[in-house]
């Protein structure tokens, strides 16, 4: 997917959807949209692995790290 100048990839997170969706560009939520769906084909939901960063997190805390 080529993409002009002005339109940098994002990683879709929920600011950057709901940046789009305010600045109601059609063009730039679709592209966004496109974005999302081609981020979580290729990383599924990220959740769970989240999850277990911010486990890993407090036991190092929790370690005095």
């Amino acid at each position: 997917m080529s993409q002009s100048p002005s339109h940098h990839p994002i990683t879709p997170y929920g600011a950057a959807i709901h940046q789009s969706m305010a600045g109601g560009d059609l063009q730039k939520m679709k592209l966004v949209a496109t974005q999302t769906e081609q981020y979580l084909a290729q990383y599924g939901d990220v959740r769970p692995a989240l999850a277990m960063l911010h486990a890993e997190i407090a036991r190092l805390e929790a370690k005095g790290g």
